[in-house]
């Protein structure tokens, strides 16, 4: 609530008591609930207004600063002070439980880039290009479970990775995605238990890699290192494409964690899960091929319509929340994306790779450790150039 003291005729000290401090509580009573106490006085001067605002310890001393502040000639008016928010925020319902969003501050983070038209490959069950937030987002992908049909997902796994990278922002549904603009090319190498083979697996990268792909996500992985799916991966790497993997589940017991591949393989980027606390998942593994964390316990995104319950995410949920490294890898994967979009295609994808590691925030031992990495990814000082 603002108070303002007309320039001319009756002034507030010429008020009566009563009435000042009438004026002074009801100003008072606009503060902020739990918020600190900080009277904000707009001041007349030959310039431009003088705005100042002054914390107060207790309602008193509020009341106080208001009653003298009312009294002076000078002043325009008074205010508690209270929050101003971004009007750009996102209008999506579920926006408020994206806490990854809010660590990244993802709205200020789209001023400069929203990966427009950069092509992210989601190489895993399938993707529901039907999905009323992923409208517009979703290219024609290929089956390599069921060929010769579409990249139709029958897990939710697949979609729920694309959301977190894609989902239609500001259009008053659901999620938002961290590279909203960007494309999704579905390819389908995991069935409806989330199961697929080296073959599989290798002939999508390889197929990704043909069809114009910038960014290749691998929400999956295995202990097995793989020739196929290694040779696969360097094929993409060969065409300037980014190649981002999940570093796995089984967590860091006394023996460490088994290696998990894709991550382990030359130039992949690595990526573990962080919870909202900003400490490295209990299920995350550790282990040299993590190259960086991201945002990965409880993450909210779109989901499938579908009749059988043990699926998880395809639980006749349009949206749903599910936790690792798989929830993870997508955010590096729309941050790269994001990234790419600002370069305008004038990039390497080993610099991208380079700049996801030296751009992250520093977490848990100091310099580069196996639980976190080289850190929590930095969507701001990537796209900042920050090194």
């Amino acid at each position: 609530m603002s108070t303002l003291v007309a320039a001319t005729g009756t002034t507030a000290q010429a008020d009566p008591i009563s009435d000042l401090l009438a004026q002074a509580r009801s100003i008072l009573a606009t503060a902020p609930h739990g918020d600190p106490l900080k009277v904000v006085v707009t001041t007349r001067t030959d310039g431009a207004p003088s705005i100042t605002s002054t914390p107060a310890s207790s309602g008193a001393s509020a009341l106080q600063l208001i009653t003298a502040a009312l009294k002076k000639p000078s002043t325009i008016g008074v205010d508690m002070a209270h929050p101003v928010r971004m009007s750009a925020d996102s209008n999506d319902p579920y926006r408020k439980y994206q806490w990854a969003l809010d660590l990244f501050n993802a709205e200020r983070r789209w001023k400069t880039s929203k990966g427009t038209g950069v092509v992210v490959a989601v190489v895993d069950t399938g993707v529901s290009g039907a999905h009323q937030d992923l409208k517009y987002r979703v290219l024609v992908g290929r089956d390599f479970i069921d060929p010769g049909t579409s990249a139709k997902d029958e897990n939710g796994h697949g979609t729920h990775v694309a959301g977190i990278i894609a989902a239609n922002a500001y259009n008053r549904l659901g999620i938002a995605g961290l590279a909203y603009r960007a494309k999704i090319l579905p390819v389908r190498v995991l069935d409806e238990r989330g199961e697929g083979d080296n073959a599989g697996v290798a002939n999508g990268i390889i197929w990704a890699a043909q069809k114009g792909a910038k960014v290749i996500n691998l929400s999956l992985g295995s202990t097995h290192n793989d020739s196929a799916i290694k040779a696969a991966v360097a094929y993409a790497q060969s065409r300037n494409i980014v190649v981002i993997a999940a570093a796995g589940n089984a967590g860091c017991g006394l023996l460490g964690a088994p290696t998990a591949y894709p991550a382990a393989y030359p130039g992949v980027l690595g990526v573990g899960a962080i919870s909202s606390n900003r400490v490295v998942a209990s299920y995350s593994s550790c282990g040299s091929w993590v190259d960086v964390v991201a945002p990965g316990s409880s993450i909210v995104s779109t989901g499938l319509m579908a009749p059988d319950p043990s699926l998880g995410c395809a639980a006749g949920k349009r949206y749903c929340t599910l936790s690792g490294t798989s929830m993870a890898t997508p955010y590096a994967s729309a941050t790269a994306a994001l990234e790419i979009a600002r370069l305008g295609g004038r990039f390497s994808q080993s610099s991208i790779v380079s700049r996801l590691q030296s751009t992250a925030t520093d977490l848990g031992r100091t310099g580069r450790d196996n639980d976190y990495g080289y850190g929590l990814i930095s969507p701001y000082r990537m796209l900042a150039g920050a090194r």
